[in-house]
């Protein structure tokens, strides 16, 4: 797309439908098993969150658009170290992504074929995607928007089918109604500690706003970026909460697994013919075609970096038909992992890859955050400051809070047992990057390679 051509419309459309993927049809499932009705409060804090670092991504991005985007602000603002563990963190966390979609893929097709395994089904749509890959379609803008067209109307179909489903059934059926709220346990059946630890997979389902301030540079005009950041906050409050509002009230959340997603779990649970398989099937369509895109934006990421200092150029090498084979084959190596781990723990698999992926993912909001709140200096220097047409409010106070907000949330890992393995992976990735760069810069390896 042209710079300067994009609408508010497009944008939002693209924003939002690049945010809603597989960590809110699934991994919320596992947030409300957590914090039970009380993941209506995680919604607004993640929210809230999301907003300090899309605000902050916008304004970097607007006052000096580069290609590489905030790696690049990260090694020109903190230093070099910080803009090669964004780069890597960023890559990484999208590989995990990837795995968690192709996981959570098997996951909503099992719902149909329960007997047979995930990895069978994991290893199904790996092969599937990087043989799209393979064959060299760059321009998924077309597919992309269309899904999101469509993930945004089936969860608008949620809301308004649950609303009126609440009407019709609620004075037949007591064990649908509002009275679901409090009925097991209260509205904070695990106690604070139980919505503490489901802040990280309530944020999970905000992931990708990366990719969607990276487009604001192409945006029409000013008013068209606030505006967009102004219609995506607006659009998932309404979305995510209205979906969770009648989720909640015409499902116990005590019923509610990460088997299957807990809205097909809704439309089983009030028994409409044929309803949750039809609404499985478009989660399942929208899960592919986001880790289709994940796979071609995180092999371009790792292609970029091989263009640069920070990895061996053996990754910015192409094929005869311009595809970099290398940094695809590389990517795919994830992908293997999600096999693996299908096939040795079926059970908590998707847990273990989407917790590693919000850990090493979050971890990258902070460094977005910390250049950001010593970004407008480093404009000042530069004498660029007419440059910034868009300002984040509440700067740099929102940053701070959002910064502080976010690390909580990744130390909030540490209360699910299961999320304490994805904490471990995501802090083990982090530390080794940041011994690697040292030992890399000491043996002069980024000039060699």
């Amino acid at each position: 797309m042209e710079r300067g051509k994009i609408s508010t419309n497009k944008l939002t459309m693209l924003s939002v439908g690049g945010i809603i993927g597989a960590g809110f049809f699934l991994a919320s499932g596992i947030a409300i098993k957590e914090a039970g009705p009380a993941i209506l409060i995680n919604t607004l804090i993640s929210v809230f969150l999301m907003y300090t670092v899309f605000q902050a991504l916008v304004e970097m991005i607007t006052a000096q658009p580069v290609a590489g985007s905030f790696r690049v602000y990260a090694q020109e603002v903190l230093g070099n170290r910080y803009g090669f563990m964004s780069g890597w963190l960023y890559w990484v966390a999208g590989v995990l992504v990837m795995s968690s979609e192709v996981t959570a893929s098997a996951i909503f097709t099992r719902y149909w074929f329960p007997a047979i395994p995930l990895w069978v089904f994991t290893l199904m749509y790996s092969v599937l995607i990087v043989g799209v890959n393979l064959m060299g379609i760059e321009d998924f803008s077309l597919i992309e928007s269309i899904f999101s067209v469509i993930k945004v109307l089936a969860l608008m179909f949620i809301i308004i089918a649950g609303i009126v489903l609440l009407i019709m059934l609620s004075p037949k059926r007591p064990d649908i109604g509002f009275e679901n709220y409090v009925k097991f346990g209260g509205f904070f059946p695990n106690g604070i500690k139980g919505m503490y630890g489901a802040m990280l997979m309530s944020l999970l389902s905000f992931a990708g706003i990366e990719v969607t301030a990276m487009a604001a540079n192409q945006a029409r005009s000013e008013r068209t970026i606030k505006n967009t950041l102004r219609n995506v906050i607006a659009l998932l409050t309404i979305l995510y909460t209205g979906s969770f509002v009648v989720l909640l009230a015409l499902t116990p959340w005590k019923l509610i697994s990460v088997k299957i997603s807990p809205f097909v779990k809704l439309f089983d649970f009030v028994k409409i013919p044929y309803a949750d398989s039809i609404l499985n099937f478009i989660i399942l369509t929208a899960a592919l075609t986001t880790m289709n895109a994940a796979m071609y934006a995180v092999t371009q990421v790792l292609f970029s970096l091989g263009q640069g200092e920070f990895a061996p150029t053996l990754l910015a090498k192409e094929n005869k038909r311009g595809i970099p084979i290398y940094a695809l084959m590389a990517t795919s190596m994830g992908l293997i992992i999600a096999i693996t781990l299908s096939y040795i723990l079926p059970k908590a698999v998707y847990e273990y890859i989407t917790s590693s992926a919000g850990i090493i993912q979050f971890s990258n909001w902070i460094i977005i955050l910390l250049t950001h709140i010593k970004f407008r200096k480093y404009i000042d220097k530069k004498g660029m400051k007419d440059k910034l047409t868009f300002k984040a409010k509440g700067y740099p106070l929102l940053s701070w809070i959002g910064l502080i907000g976010v690390l909580l949330v990744i130390l909030s890992s540490l209360v699910v047992p299961k999320e304490r393995i994805g904490f471990i992976v995501g802090i083990v990735i982090i530390l080794f990057l940041f011994i690697f760069y040292s030992v890399a810069k000491r043996i002069n390896l980024f000039e060699r390679w």
